[in-house]
């Protein structure tokens, strides 16, 4: 409680083919405490901007006025990120992600998280458009939701509200992934005083 801790203890990026990147994100991706917990940038990165996005946990960095970053400025900023939390007694392991890009990332299931708006889209055109969209050669499907932190991340930890990937469409009552590796999988049966034969946690 009340100690400055620093996120990383050591952090290069090696690429043979560019010297610069776009954009950049640490994000409390496990045991975030919307409220009590930041991060932030400390010292003098003359060439970096960063925001802090209390809603998604998530610090992002990108170059002045939209210009990419060298590595080299960037590498000593994420050295320079630091960890703090108001809570006078903080209980829950901190986990963190260091992504490139927009989307998030969980270590539990490896797995990336991207919200992308499109108000008033309909579920089966919101499967389609996940399905066409990839992230570094990884395609694209609405969010299956399989644990505690991957709720929190997808859902507490979202920028906005958004489909998931599950449908009662082939039978009444009987909720299954309809999307990702877990397609076909029944993770509700009934109404709201239903239940789950294995993880339910998708409000």
């Amino acid at each position: 409680p009340g100690e400055v801790v620093a996120v990383v203890t050591s952090f290069d990026i090696v690429d043979v083919d560019d010297t610069e990147i776009d954009e950049f994100s640490i994000q409390i991706s496990e045991g975030y405490q919307r409220g009590n917990d930041i991060l932030r940038l400390t010292g003098n990165h003359p060439t970096i901007n960063t925001t802090w996005n209390v809603q998604e946990g998530k610090l992002r960095f990108r170059g002045l006025n939209g210009a990419a970053m060298l590595y080299s400025d960037l590498i000593p900023a994420v050295q320079a990120v630091v960890f703090e939390s108001t809570s006078d007694n903080p209980t829950e392991e901190k986990l963190f992600s260091l992504t490139v890009g927009s989307a998030n990332y969980l270590p539990e299931t490896d797995h990336y998280y991207e919200y992308v708006p499109a108000v008033g889209i309909a579920w089966d055109d919101a499967r389609e458009a996940a399905a066409n969209r990839t992230f570094f050669g990884l395609q694209g499907y609405l969010v299956t939701i399989t644990s505690r932190a991957e709720a929190q991340l997808s859902g507490e930890q979202a920028a906005g509200t958004g489909w998931i990937g599950g449908s009662d469409s082939q039978q009444e009552g009987v909720w299954r992934w309809m999307t990702g590796p877990e397609a076909g999988i029944v993770f509700w049966n009934g109404g709201v005083n239903g239940s789950s034969p294995n993880f339910a946690f998708w409000n």
